[in-house]
């Protein structure tokens, strides 16, 4: 393991995330990387330090062949940080850490048509952290309720806005009922929409949270 700065991160890594890997109350960083040899992904964590350096930590585990999307949280429920990577081709994969910033491969925990992006909530009472995913290639969101020991199943789906359209999804409570919502947005223009949470692993549509044009509108005069 080396010590290095944030700036020595590829600049055109697709995607990152953050958490605190090792439990010492300082960010962590989380990224694929590539090697140049073999041209395999794997993932890198980046220790933080609190002069700002980050000593690297290498999982030589693959994790696909177009990493698109990263999640952090404890989905294993023992404490410590895990990831699950996305896939353009459409798997999850879970690492499951150890505290020390080490993360081991567990294995795929779903297989759909593709991963855009990948959120995380409590979506029902259980307590466990669940995933949404949004899977363009089969133009739906995608619900899997966790059972708090590192599994998901997927039960429910919901129709993405646009068919063709690459969507990305995040959760918040905009409804202020103590029940984790989803936004939906793309780069493809200024429309989203937020789906309010049941608490029961579903969700419905708001027209009063989501800016949605009349379809009218992108037509020229």
């Amino acid at each position: 393991m080396s010590a290095g700065h944030l700036a020595d991160l590829d600049e055109h890594a697709p995607v990152i995330a953050t958490g605190d890997f090792n439990h010492d109350g300082i960010a962590d960083v989380v990224e694929p990387s590539s090697n140049p040899d073999t041209g395999r992904h794997s993932l890198t964590v980046l220790l933080g330090h609190t002069d700002g350096t980050f000593t690297r930590v290498d999982s030589h585990d693959p994790i696909g062949d177009d990493p698109t999307a990263l999640v952090v949280g404890d989905f294993n429920g023992d404490g410590n940080e895990d990831v699950i990577v996305g896939d353009g081709g459409g798997s999850l994969v879970e690492f499951l850490g150890d505290g020390r910033g080490n993360l081991v491969r567990s294995g795929a925990i779903a297989t759909l048509g593709s991963v855009a992006s990948i959120a995380r909530g409590h979506f029902t009472k259980s307590g466990h952290l669940d995933l949404v995913v949004s899977d363009v290639h089969s133009d739906v969101g995608v619900v899997l309720l966790g059972d708090g020991h590192g599994g998901f199943q997927a039960t429910w789906t919901f129709r993405l806005p646009k068919i063709g359209v690459e969507y990305h999804i995040a959760t918040a409570d905009f409804n202020k009922d103590g029940i984790p919502d989803l936004a939906v947005t793309s780069d493809d223009d200024e429309d989203y929409e937020v789906l309010l949470g049941t608490g029961n692993g579903t969700f419905s549509f708001s027209s009063e949270y989501s800016r949605v044009r009349d379809p009218n509108s992108y037509c020229p005069s």
